[in-house]
């Protein structure tokens, strides 16, 4: 079989599903968004160097960040489920395929390696040294990324998932260890002693590799699981049919879907309320985007610009939870309700305007504590309803009714 010829095809049949669904997530609204929290945030951020006194940890919270970054990636093979039965006996074949992958994937990974050192370089410039030795720590970077994508690989041979786990663990060990002392301009015995123990290491796995053939399973979940993030997101902005729909139980939060009177009139509230607390993933983003809505409005020094973030991460929150109101478009069950189809509105919009009340009150709160400002706070607290109801009520309503 033709491995180049099939790659080619997986990969252009990839990156037509990641343009497909990226023109509705980038869209105007998005974009304007995003680029209004970058200009707010680079002016933040260059504030906040001016305040740093000498003793500030900065190689330790550069190498912390950079070793996440560097352990974290996979081989992106766009391996199929299907695979496991068609691709299996030729295996032995795949070299080509995978040494594609394996490039891909690198390249990739750099891209983002590179837009972390792009935002550590004024802390680092500021607080640590030169734009020459940064250039030096880009490279290790850079070769460290390599060896983490190598150690990857060949621990993925291995059956057993606490071997891969463990795996994980030396390599972030390893490149905490090449991070920080190359920052902090340590020896070069140090480093090189540390680089030894990397290729050491890399070796180890080579010789356990050996003779082993790939693990097809776990390769194919990585796979699914990778492509089940980006539709998540994708879900937020459009109907995704390739997206499979997963539950959690979450008794905890019981009590709340038992607010809901039990009444004809409340039918859809009811099951938009279970829906956001079990279905996909709605609760999870939304208690991650307002818990960094809430520590941005806390740290960041000016008045008006942790107003300003409240009503950004208001709006964040409220257009992820408008996916909401497409979850059930495709099942007919939900047609058979003996509800008008008005009150499915008023329900999803009543749900949306609760949800963003009570992002609201607990920005407010962050707010009060951190400025101890009370004007402001009642003018915030105003504002932010304002918001809700605006977001809710004109634009939601306009963008369900199309």
């Amino acid at each position: 079989m033709n491995t180049n010829e099939l790659w080619k095809q997986r990969f252009i049949l990839f990156l037509t599903n990641i343009r497909t669904y990226s023109r509705y997530i980038f869209n105007d609204h998005i974009s304007i968004v995003l680029v209004f929290g970058l200009g707010l945030g680079t002016y933040y951020y260059r504030e906040w160097l001016h305040t740093l006194s000498p003793d500030f940890p900065s190689a330790l919270i550069i190498a912390l960040v950079l070793s996440f970054v560097l352990t974290a990636g996979s081989v992106q093979t766009l391996f199929k489920s299907a695979d496991l039965v068609f691709l299996l006996q030729v295996e032995e074949k795949l070299g080509i395929y995978i040494q594609k992958a394996f490039r891909f994937s690198y390249v990739m990974q750099l891209y983002v390696l590179v837009l972390f050192f792009a935002a550590f370089a004024p802390l680092y410039t500021k607080t640590l040294g030169n734009v020459q030795s940064y250039l030096v720590l880009l490279l290790l970077a850079i070769l460290a990324k390599l060896w983490n994508l190598m150690g990857y690989w060949k621990s993925s041979f291995d059956m057993n998932h606490n071997v891969r786990r463990f795996d994980r663990m030396i390599r972030f060990f390893f490149n905490f260890l090449l991070m920080f002392f190359a920052a902090t301009h340590n020896s070069i015995f140090i480093v090189g002693t540390i680089v030894v123990a990397m290729v050491l290491y890399l070796l180890l796995l080579q010789r356990k590799q050996k003779g082993k053939g790939l693990h097809w399973e776990y390769l194919i979940e990585e796979e699914n699981r990778r492509m089940l993030l980006f539709y998540r997101i994708a879900n937020m902005f459009t109907d995704v049919p390739a997206l499979k729909e997963q539950v959690r139980r979450r008794p905890w939060l019981d009590f709340v879907a038992n607010m809901v009177p039990l009444q004809q009139r409340s039918t859809y509230t009811f099951l938009y309320t279970r829906t956001f607390l079990r279905s996909g993933n709605y609760l999870g983003i939304y208690v991650r985007l307002l818990a960094l809505g809430a520590i941005l409005v806390y740290i960041v020094p000016s008045l008006y610009g942790r107003m300003l973030l409240s009503s950004l991460f208001l709006y964040l929150l409220g257009y992820q939870a408008l996916s909401l109101w497409r979850q059930h478009s495709l099942k007919l069950w939900v047609g058979l309700y003996p509800v008008p189809e008005v009150m499915r509105k008023q329900s999803f919009l009543r749900v949306l305007f609760i949800l963003l009340l009570v992002a609201a009150t607990i920005l407010i709160i962050v707010f009060a504590i951190a400025t101890k400002h009370w004007l402001m706070t009642g003018a915030l607290t105003i504002g932010n309803i304002a918001v809700a109801f605006w977001f809710t009520y004109v634009y939601g309503k306009r963008k369900i009714q199309r």
